[in-house]
């Protein structure tokens, strides 16, 4: 059956298993509130009304107008702004489909499915229609097995896809992972997930944000399966569940946590309950944990209501915030966790605290807010992560042993895909054919992977004129982006640039191709934002911000209003979908602007280390605040980084980092990981104001040696800061 007899099933389907009118939120109460959230989100998404609502005037059961109201009145800010009703409604009948026909539909109760089947987004990866391309492959896969069987299954039918392969923090799409047969945790746990909603098995992704023992993270999966949830590994399959290479690194984790879509009615540990999800604490499934309680008091020692407590947690040399649970009208913030060190941190408006607990010595922590900068103070904070247990028994050999064989057979079908990409013969007649060195030609297409085809159509799409632009936007992309940007997306950048590289000269060259000719900003979801603006920006500010780049600020001010709070995955909205909803979380407004700027041939970018969005003019690159931010001056202070004779050599996010004071917290500054301290040549030019630099030595792991070095940095001050690291003497 090709793809459109399939979906017309589908909904026959779905049309005739709810010719009863059967509800799918039978409480009536519950079934309120959605429909409360959802008006809220018709109004929210107002601009984009036409592209998402009218596909309720479709002939639609109860069934899918209910779902598609559950799902449309919890939906994060991105997917109103780069996704349509016709969308979501292909990818909910797949979820209704499998909840009418599946073996074991009668034993999923109603909030599982709502939270756990029907959602199309895992967590913060680009959306695309992998339901409706593999419905059936997954169905025919798991044909006439139990529900346990069927999830172990499908994680087999996914390792035959997927391997793992570290990669940028952009999530990539199910599909897109499915081309490139790779991804990191966060991607293949998204995968996995999405097949296994697919089959209509209940399923989250679950994730530790940091290790205590190391400095990583990881996430992997969780199953429904009659009353219970089971892991395991993303592609990563076991002959029984609850196994995988990180229980006993989980066993050890401070903090297993998900998102559970929505307004959540279960009865598990939840961290925070928000109005369009709830955060879960799944730690207790994995380790042995304990429930910590922080009091917070004002300088007259009266309960701060709503004060912010973090629980940070020593990972990549900066104190990571595992969660931040708000205090309650006692002053009350409580969190359950494993028995390792935090560094709690207490904070209201510019007020705050901090102390170094150890967990398994601990009940309450009072903290008194009556700090609202150091300067010159340095503390030394030793940490203690959870102690390695004994390890569980695993299952028998024999199980083991056919899971192997099953393994080697997944690798050599995923091989047997991947050997069918382009290999260097025939890149090498293909760079002949579109007469170009083969060289470049062929690293940009082993990078593509399986996205060759688009590759190599945007290729021969291109004049051969313009195809030595064509190449060098290519090789300004990031793997990632070659790996499953499609062609017509490419030739949009290409075509929309063609003329600016003229205003270069051979030294400048460079300001053109990484922010003029290059589609790529940040974290965001690649797409054709540049014909879009040309068509759609007013005449005059397309004719004029050219000489005044300001007025895109002014353009954007007058036109996006900043509604953080709704975009909870915090993916970034597309450029173009920022102005078409009108509505922005602050991180993609900036991206806008930098689209925006490109667009027009002006230098963009967002600044690395404040990620200040900024334009290339007049010869410098120029700050950018909106309105409704506050303008810092322009005053500057400078920091020299040096390191006298330290062994290992600092890097940043390795052994050190550097944060500033803002409304309370030190927040880090970002410059790149691994960047050696004699990578820091130059002066780094800083707002004057109270900063604290973290470094930080694991002796193993069980124990880190870290330090806390409180500064002022004034204006126009030249501060050299000499990065050390403690060691340990313990031994001598």
């Amino acid at each position: 059956m090709n793809s459109s007899g399939k979906l017309l099933f589908l909904l026959a389907t779905v049309f005739i298993t709810a010719c009863s009118e059967k509800h799918l939120i039978s409480n009536k109460e519950y079934f309120g509130d959605v429909e409360k959230a959802f008006s809220g989100k018709e109004l929210l998404a107002e601009n984009r009304s036409e592209a998402l609502f009218d596909v309720f005037k479709k002939d639609l059961s109860t069934q899918q107008r209910e779902a598609l109201k559950f799902m449309f009145a919890f939906m994060p800010l991105n997917d109103l702004a780069d996704y349509d009703g016709e969308f979501f409604l292909d990818n909910i009948n797949i979820a209704l489909s499998s909840k009418n026909s599946s073996p074991w539909r009668k034993r999923i109760p109603e909030d599982i499915f709502l939270h756990y089947v029907l959602p199309v987004r895992v967590n913060n990866e680009n959306l695309d229609s992998f339901r409706i391309k593999y419905y059936d492959e997954i169905f025919e896969r798991i044909r006439n097995m139990n529900l346990m069987e069927s999830a172990l299954e499908i994680n087999h039918w996914c390792h035959e896809k997927v391997t793992y392969q570290l990669s940028d923090i952009r999530t990539s799409a199910p599909l897109s992972t499915i081309l490139s047969a790779r991804g990191r945790c966060g991607e293949e746990s998204t995968f996995t997930v999405a097949a296994l909603r697919t089959a209509g098995i209940p399923a989250r992704q679950v994730y530790t944000p940091r290790w205590a023992h190391s400095d990583d993270n990881h996430a992997w999966v969780e199953f429904w399966v009659d009353g219970k949830w089971y892991y395991m590994g993303a592609c990563e399959p076991e002959p029984v569940p609850d196994r995988g290479w990180f229980t006993e690194p989980a066993r050890r984790a401070m903090l297993v946590h998900t998102k559970s879509f929505g307004t959540y009615l279960g009865n598990e540990n939840a961290i925070n309950r928000y109005k369009n999800f709830t955060e879960v604490n799944n730690l207790s499934k994995y380790a042995v944990t304990k429930k910590i309680f922080v009091k917070v008091l004002d300088r007259m020692g009266n309960p701060v209501k709503d004060a912010m407590v973090e629980y940070m947690l020593y990972n990549y040399a900066e104190f990571f915030p595992l969660s931040v649970v708000p205090a309650n009208e006692k002053g009350i913030s409580s969190f359950e966790t494993g028995l390792g060190d935090l560094l709690i941190w207490a904070r209201k408006e510019n007020d705050f605290n901090y102390k170094k607990i150890s967990v398994n010595e601990t009940d309450t922590l009072i903290l008194t807010l009556d700090k609202n900068g150091e300067s010159n103070y340095s503390l030394d904070i030793d940490l203690s992560v959870p102690v390695a247990n004994a390890p569980f028994d695993g299952p028998s050999a024999e199980l083991l042993l056919k899971n192997s064989e099953r393994i080697n057979k997944e690798n050599n079908i995923r091989q047997k895909y991947i050997d069918s990409w382009m290999d260097q013969d025939d890149v090498k007649t293909f760079a002949i054919q579109i007469k170009e060195d083969t060289t470049p030609i062929k690293e940009i297409i082993a990078e593509s992977m399986g996205n060759y085809l688009e590759i190599k159509s945007f290729l021969l799409s291109t004049t051969d004129s313009l195809r030595p632009l064509a190449i060098s936007l290519l090789k300004v992309l990031t793997d990632k982006d070659l790996r499953d940007t499609k062609a017509f997306i490419l030739s949009d950048h290409l075509k929309n640039s063609i003329g600016f590289e003229k205003q270069y000269n051979v030294k400048d060259t460079g300001i053109f191709f990484n922010y003029v000719l290059n589609p790529r900003i940040a974290n965001e979801m690649l797409v054709g934002y540049r014909s879009y603006f040309v068509q759609n920006l007013p005449a005059d500010l397309y004719g004029n911000a050219t000489k005044d780049p300001y007025m895109i600020v002014r353009y954007l001010n007058d036109n996006i209003r900043i509604v953080d709070g709704e975009n909870y995955y915090k993916t970034p909205l597309t450029p173009k979908g920022v102005n078409e909803l009108k509505v922005s979380d602050t991180w993609s407004r900036a991206i806008c602007f930098v689209a925006i700027c490109r667009t027009m041939g002006i230098p963009a970018r967002l600044e690395p280390g404040s990620n200040v969005p900024q334009y290339f003019f007049d010869s410098v690159w120029n700050d950018v605040y909106f309105a409704d931010q506050e303008k810092p001056m322009k005053k500057r202070g400078y920091l020299k980084l040096i390191s006298k004779g330290t062994d290992p050599v600092p890097e940043y996010y390795i052994h050190f980092t550097l944060a500033k004071l803002e409304n309370g917290r030190y927040n880090t500054l970002e410059y790149d990981y691994n960047k050696r301290i004699n990578d820091f040549s130059n002066e780094l030019m800083l707002t004057p104001g109270k900063y604290m630099l973290v470094t930080g030595n694991r002796i193993n792991d069980s124990k880190i040696l870290s330090s806390l070095f409180f500064f002022d940095l004034s204006e126009n001050q030249h501060k050299t800061l000499d990065i050390k690291l403690r060691k340990d003497t313990s031994s001598q």
